[in-house]
């Protein structure tokens, strides 16, 4: 089987913080079969396009797609901007399609070939259920509505969107307010996971963790820049709460160095961003050996979604994972044929060989990309 090309959509869907682009990738084939992967950067999506063309071509047409490993690593070592979230979000979506494609080709699910499943079923947390800025009434009416869901554990950003490196009393009291509200309501058995968007600097972050303890967060997610490895474990070793990062991070080095470091209780790599399945094996290699553990960050369409859950499955140091799709728009699964949905805080894991999903083009068609101008971010 030989690679022959590459097929790229851009669609669109709405939750309450934010309008999203992804962008899915399809590799083709001399034999018919097609991979499907995702390389979604949630912006500047028809560059990306173009690069994975530009790259497709230069690499991969003509070539085995099974031999994953030889292509991830050229296409790596072959370019001056290895490391950074454009070319780490081409080459994650290529080594996604291409994993897709192997176990289309040998007939079994992708966490087969990662050594089989250690779980039965995925724990997820929901996110993109709240308001922000929110009141903390508004916030915990929204929280009860996640656990009438069947969650079992819920992130959000307490801290709204106008503080950075430093934060008023107002806004501090504000979102200890939020947090405290939540817990309240979602009672002492549901996670709450406490977001920071890297928003603070060290002694900030530390003064707000230390605040927040007695409300029991699952973790502390990025509470400061994720570029200073020493200002993570600072945070860590002020903090009792389990610190989270990950997501603004690409391919396995900086991830070494905060486990190398011990700054970090929970690593987020996003499969969509930090390398593919490829990588973030290799990722969470690194922290089982210093019993780390993985929780893979997931703003992606469902591709990127069931990608992680393959590659959950097979993670001795898996813990849990983040769970938009029920806060999008209904096309959002309709798009994705096979797409597990959320029972109980679990979703069972994906069925069929490869990733085992299908695809609805024109109904993508029908949602199409939505430029930055007309649409709102959110992580």
């Amino acid at each position: 089987m030989k690679i022959t090309g590459i097929k790229t959509n851009i669609f669109s869907s709405f939750h309450s913080n934010a309008k999203r682009n992804w962008l899915i990738v399809r590799l083709t084939t001399d034999e018919g079969l097609e991979g499907m992967g995702e390389a979604s950067m949630l912006d500047y999506d028809p560059v990306l396009v173009n690069v994975l063309e530009e790259w497709t071509e230069r690499y991969l047409v003509g070539k085995d797609p099974l031999h994953h490993e030889l292509h991830w690593t050229r296409m790596f070592n072959d370019n001056l901007g290895r490391g950074g979230r454009l070319f780490s979000t081409v080459l994650s979506g290529i080594d996604l399609a291409m994993w897709d494609l192997k176990g289309k080709a040998l007939g079994v699910p992708v966490y087969e070939l990662l050594g089989g499943p250690f779980l039965d079923r995925i724990r997820v947390y929901a996110n993109g259920w709240y308001t922000t800025p929110g009141t903390p009434e508004q916030n915990a009416e929204e929280a009860k509505a996640v656990v009438a869901k069947g969650y079992t554990a819920m992130k959000f950003d307490p801290f709204g969107q106008t503080s950075y490196m430093t934060i008023s009393p107002r806004e501090a009291q504000l979102a200890e307010d939020r947090v405290a509200a939540v817990r309240e309501a979602v009672g002492p058995d549901v996670d709450v996971l406490v977001e920071v968007h890297a928003k603070f600097n060290v002694y900030t972050a530390i003064g707000l963790g230390q605040r927040l303890e007695r409300y029991r967060p699952f973790w502390f997610e990025e509470p400061v820049s994720q570029e200073n490895v020493s200002e993570m474990k600072q945070v860590r070793d002020k903090v009792n709460i389990p610190i989270a990062t990950g997501e603004r991070l690409y391919t396995k080095f900086p991830f070494f160095e905060l486990v190398k470091h011990e700054a970090i209780d929970i690593l987020q790599p996003d499969i969509c961003n930090a390398g593919g399945i490829t990588e973030l094996k290799k990722i969470a290699a690194i922290a089982e050996a210093q019993h780390v553990m993985m929780a893979p960050h997931n703003t992606n369409a469902a591709v990127g979604t069931v990608a992680s859950m393959h590659l959950d499955a097979s993670m001795p140091n898996f813990l849990i994972q983040e769970y938009h799709a029920e806060h999008y728009e209904p096309h959002y699964f309709d798009i994705f044929p096979g797409l597990p949905r959320q029972q109980n805080g679990y979703v069972d894991l994906p069925q069929g060989p490869g990733l085992g999903l299908g695809f609805d083009e024109e109904m993508a068609k029908a949602h199409p990309y939505l430029p930055q101008s007309h649409r709102e971010r959110g992580i």
